[in-house]
């Protein structure tokens, strides 16, 4: 029995589209509705932007004259199966709230629109290829455009042709007069705007083009993210230009561009990353969920799930995945009705919301005199290298043991921009912020081992810490940890196996699940632990790992060596020797005469 059903009518109990959306976000977030985590950040967003739009600093405005042209454009277009057949199309509030964040966002200077990318997640069977169709034949028809280039893009041809082929089958007979639709195109006769499908599989993957327009179908069928980078860099000639992706879940996710992508879009959700460029709605079951409780459905199937129809299907898959001797029904209905990354999040270190809920306000002058632990972890050439400060210290509020968590990254200057299109983050920011320092020796190509170590010596001094030992990975660190010694230093090898860091790893994790770990909030640091896995051995000893080669894990790796030193400090109380020793005997333990 479900408690609460997400309606598909749209009622005509609304003035504007902006009031209906409204309503229907604030019913997400409250809980009114049943949607998953990511949904109802997406409707967070949505009303803090809209309370921003009176702040002169804020660049956009909501465009109720767009929103209600494209709901029209959508009515003039027909279903072109199922049992709706023939029907004008009458967009839900979720169909509403995508297509309408996306077009009617605006900047207040220009008119042009805000979102520039849009990445949507959603179940199969909800009327994905009719969105991305209307969206497609719009952009082509109706936005008054001259020569505009629309793609719709996949793996396959027969993929790449979904959306083309629907745009064909809802175009109602007064639309259809105004389009010359052939094979390979079709093409808007008054602006000369076409729309065309490109598939990777024929070597057809954009090279060349300029697109107003491209709409990559199933992302997760993509082996790497070719198509999305041609057209990306294609599109930048445009003054408006739009590239979405609108995809299920897959299931050899790791490593894909499909799951980077997604990786990301939930950074812009938890504001790890800002992007006010790019839209994201994905729906998902969130983790914990039955995915044989039909409450759970709604949140991957905002459309689907909506009807009793779509609901009787829904009950037909489960059933087959939960009772079919065949292996691959259950992950697959994990993966395209649930919309889950099968394993997903299985491998994942730790849940990014448990550790922003460790952000405290605090400074390093808080911390002025005190006992200090410091992890290292040095990249071999033009990668982050890292370094953490942690405090252990008694809450006064609580009475509690804690320990408090500072770090500091470095970036080769040369490389910094190539590193944030690669790694797809704003490196700029987070160095303004100081959370990042750009290298300059060695032309900017490797980082400065120097500048590392002047850093560990200035903030030493300028707080008058008290530097107990220095945690560090062996790999490369020769020189750095000679002079750190030489300096004074105790220096200490954190071994890299799993067994070697395993119990750290593990009191680390246990420790933001209480909140017994603070930190200042430095997003850098928030972003390399989202990106962080685990890594297990066969006697389920476990260290961190990253997820892909673009995703950097140095600033919470060397976390965890500063805590493999801080963990201790509670328990090995500093002795004095001498209060224990004859003077002669100290005398030979010196090898003194």
């Amino acid at each position: 029995m479900r408690t609460k059903k997400n309606s598909i009518e749209s009622l005509d109990m609304y003035n504007t589209v902006l009031e209906e959306l409204i309503n229907y976000s604030n019913d997400i977030v409250n809980e009114k509705l049943t949607a998953c985590k990511r949904h109802k950040q997406a409707c967070q967003r949505f009303l803090d932007d809209l309370r921003k739009m009176e702040l002169d600093s804020w660049d956009w405005y909501w465009d109720e004259e767009e929103a209600q042209k494209i709901i029209d454009w959508y009515s003039y277009c027909k279903h072109s199966k199922g049992a709706l057949e023939g029907q004008p199309i009458v967009l839900n509030s979720w169909q509403k709230f995508v297509i309408c964040n996306i077009e009617a966002w605006k900047h207040k200077v220009t008119n042009y629109r805000r979102f520039r990318f849009a990445f949507i997640q959603v179940a199969r069977k909800n009327a994905k290829s009719q969105m991305e169709a209307g969206m497609a034949s719009y952009e082509c028809g109706a936005k008054g455009y001259n020569a505009a280039e629309i793609y719709t893009l996949g793996v396959e041809r027969e993929q790449a042709k979904i959306v083309f082929d629907e745009v064909d089958l809802m175009l109602t007979k007064p639309l259809k007069k105004k389009f010359k639709i052939v094979q390979k195109e079709i093409r808007h006769l008054k602006s000369s705007s076409f729309i065309r499908h490109l598939s990777q599989k024929a070597g057809k993957t954009g090279d060349g083009k300029n697109p107003q327009m491209s709409v990559i179908d199933e992302y997760h069928a993509h082996r790497d993210s070719r198509m999305y980078d041609v057209m990306k860099s294609g599109m930048m000639s445009r003054t408006e230009p739009l590239l979405v992706i609108i995809t299920t879940a897959g299931e050899d996710y790791e490593g894909t561009a499909c799951y980077c992508e997604y990786l990301d879009c939930c950074n812009i959700l938890d504001g790890t990353i800002d992007n006010d460029r790019y839209f994201v709605m994905i729906c998902e079951l969130d983790k914990g969920d039955d995915p044989f409780c039909e409450e759970n459905w709604i949140k991957a199937n905002p459309v689907l799930c909506t009807y009793e129809a779509g609901l009787e299907s829904m009950r037909e898959n489960a059933k087959l995945a939960k009772n079919s001797s065949d292996e691959k029904k259950l992950p697959e209905f994990l993966t395209k009705n649930c919309n889950i990354y099968v394993a997903a999040g299985e491998k994942r270190y730790m849940d990014v919301e448990l550790w922003k809920k460790c952000k405290k306000e605090m400074t390093l002058e808080d911390f002025r005199g005190c006992t200090c632990y410091v992890g290292m972890d040095l990249s071999k050439t033009g990668d982050l290298t890292s370094i953490s400060f942690e405090f252990p210290f008694i809450d006064v509020e609580d009475n509690t043991r804690k320990y408090a968590l500072f770090g500091h990254s470095f970036i080769p200057a040369a490389v910094e921009e190539e590193k944030s299109k690669t790694d797809n983050v704003p490196y700029s920011i987070w160095r303004r912020n100081d959370w990042l320092t750009s290298t300059e020796a060695n032309e900017g190509l490797t980082v400065d081992y120097w500048a590392v170590l002047n850093y560990i010596e200035e903030i030493k001094e300028k707080y008058d810490l008290d530097i107990k030992q220095i945690g560090y990975d062996p790999n490369g660190a020769t020189m750095l940890v000679g002079e750190l010694e030489s300096r004074g230093y105790t220096c200490i090898e954190i071994k890299q196996s799993a067994r070697g860091l395993n119990e750290a790893t593990v009191n680390f994790r246990d420790l933001v699940k209480v909140k017994q770990i603070v930190h200042d909030g430095n997003k850098l640091m928030t972003w390399s632990l989202n990106n962080s896995e685990v890594d297990k051995n066969s006697f389920g000893e476990i260290k961190i790992s990253k997820i892909s080669k673009f995703k950097r894990i140095d600033p919470i790796a060397c976390s965890i060596f500063s805590h493999q030193l801080a963990m201790q400090h509670w328990s090995k109380p500093e002795m004095n020797v001498s209060e224990f020793a004859e003077e002669d005997f100290l005398k030979r333990l010196w090898g003194k005469k």
